[in-house]
């Protein structure tokens, strides 16, 4: 069985060792947050390794426009045996048609966008432009989806969500934290049995388990991916967490990594 991985974090080796201690600081003002690795790419594939997990998908998030082209330049960069690169955006960058088109062109899979962190809401007209070139570059959006678990700002609920998916029904689409962390409720009544994919990422632990097992069966255990937001969380403790929901042996293959398989196209 393979484990990829489609929900981590990571810096360059220059920056992560100031990302890593700031974010923690930040998020220990409003309870206990803990890295599990020290943010370079070095440093999760050592996490991969101790887990066992195959590939992960590393989801950069620029807070500012001007950041954009930086963070791809570097993504386009990565070695990919072991790492599937997402590229940024940013809702008020200037040309996204031509920034993700050329993303599409070094063969990157998709794109991470935070809410939180770049004040918008999914379901804005501005997101428009965005949502039409990954349409038309056939890219991967994986969303932050729900409160922050740390900060208090924009929270796309999964009624925004659910809007954004009438309005681009051809969007390829992945919801973390299942839809919306701390709004599952609403993602029951929103979003469950949609043409949207959810991950686990830091929900194990944070939802009770029959409560994410039925979450994940209301859903389709073939619409759920793992993701393990590391390195705030650890890996090993979410798929062992996973491993023990009550899911039958074929949906935990798809979750863990079979679904992954086919949605990222990895033979």
């Amino acid at each position: 069985m393979s484990i990829i991985d489609v929900h981590t974090h990571a810096f360059t080796d220059a920056l992560a060792p100031k990302a890593i201690p700031s974010i923690v600081a930040v998020a220990n003002t409003g309870g206990g947050v803990t890295a599990h690795y020290d943010g370079t790419i070095a440093g999760l594939i050592e996490a991969m390794d101790r887990a066992g997990v195959d590939r992960s998908v590393v989801a950069p998030v620029a807070t500012k426009p001007s950041q954009v082209t930086t963070i791809n330049d570097w993504i386009i960069s990565l070695p990919r045996e072991r790492i599937i690169p997402f590229g940024a955006m940013h809702p008020d960058f200037p040309d996204p048609a031509a920034e993700i088109a050329r993303l599409a062109g070094h063969g990157i899979r998709g794109i991470k966008m935070h809410s939180r962190n770049q004040d918008f809401l999914p379901d804005e007209p501005r997101m428009a432009p965005i949502y039409r070139a990954l349409i038309e570059s056939g890219l991967i959006v994986l969303f932050h989806a729900g409160r922050d678990m740390v900060e208090s700002g924009f929270e796309a609920r999964p009624a925004h969500f659910a809007r954004m998916l009438d309005a681009y029904p051809d969007l390829t689409c992945v919801l973390a934290h299942m839809g919306g962390y701390q709004f599952w409720g609403e993602v029951c009544d929103q979003l469950c049995g949609r043409d949207v994919y959810l991950d686990t990422a830091y929900v194990p632990g944070n939802l009770p388990d029959d409560e994410l097992l039925a979450l994940i069966r209301s859903h389709g255990p073939e619409k759920v991916l793992f993701g393990s937001d590391g390195p705030w969380t650890d890996v090993r403790e979410q798929i062992a967490h996973i491993s023990r929901l009550g899911l039958t042996p074929a949906e935990l293959t798809d979750v863990l990594g079979g679904n992954a398989e086919r949605l990222l196209d990895i033979s």
